[in-house]
């Protein structure tokens, strides 16, 4: 969260739900957008501060505010619109370290056929698509990288635009390269921005 504040200039609040619940997300009714962040449980716990978020996400993206959803809040989202949700690997593998992936639609801001790459670590994945949803983006190791809605402002990802280097040196455990980090450095910068004119668009229309 500090490396958005520190990048882009704009008002951000963070709200720790997993922690202190969801009830402070009620006093902000005129939230331009929101983002979901990771977690270090799954979607199968089933806690009520998930269920509680989930609710109150889906009712957001339903009114058509946007919504950013990445990796547990992409899994999430789409639990949440009906998809399954289940390990990558039937051995519990771990994906770390940075992803390219492809996106398939012109969609949102994005282009068919450009690619950008982000960290990642997960052991969980989205395994089918939720109605009215689209295949936002693909990648080798993961079919659906990238989901969005097909008329309302929501899209999400499986790895980590936002992270900062606290979360590389904490949660990747294998070595990457300079170049590697710079590349999903880059990557994890336009995804959050193509997610900030998302809701500046739609606050001005």
């Amino acid at each position: 969260m500090n490396k958005l504040v520190e990048i882009f200039n704009e008002p951000f609040t963070y709200h720790w739900v997993s922690q202190e619940g969801t009830d402070s997300l009620d006093f902000i009714e005129d939230a331009s957008g929101y983002i979901i962040f990771g977690s270090d449980s799954n979607v199968h716990d089933r806690l009520p501060w998930q269920i509680s978020l989930q609710k109150k996400m889906k009712e957001k993206i339903l009114q058509g505010v946007p919504v950013l959803g990445i990796c547990f809040g992409h899994q999430l989202m789409a639990d949440a619109f009906g998809a399954k949700i289940d390990l990558v690997t039937p051995d519990n593998k771990c994906f770390e370290g940075t992803r390219k992936q492809t996106f398939l639609d012109n969609h949102l801001g994005f282009t068919q056929g450009s690619d950008v790459e982000i960290f990642i670590t997960h052991h969980y994945e989205v395994k089918e698509l939720p109605k009215d949803f689209i295949q936002l983006s693909t990648s080798d190791d993961c079919y659906y990288d990238g989901l969005a809605h097909k008329t309302l402002p929501y899209f999400s990802v499986q790895g980590h635009p936002e992270a900062s280097d606290h979360f590389v040196t904490n949660h990747i455990e294998i070595k990457l390269s300079a170049d590697k980090i710079k590349a999903a450095k880059a990557g994890g910068i336009s995804l959050i921005q193509k997610f900030i004119e998302i809701v500046n668009s739609y606050s001005a229309g």
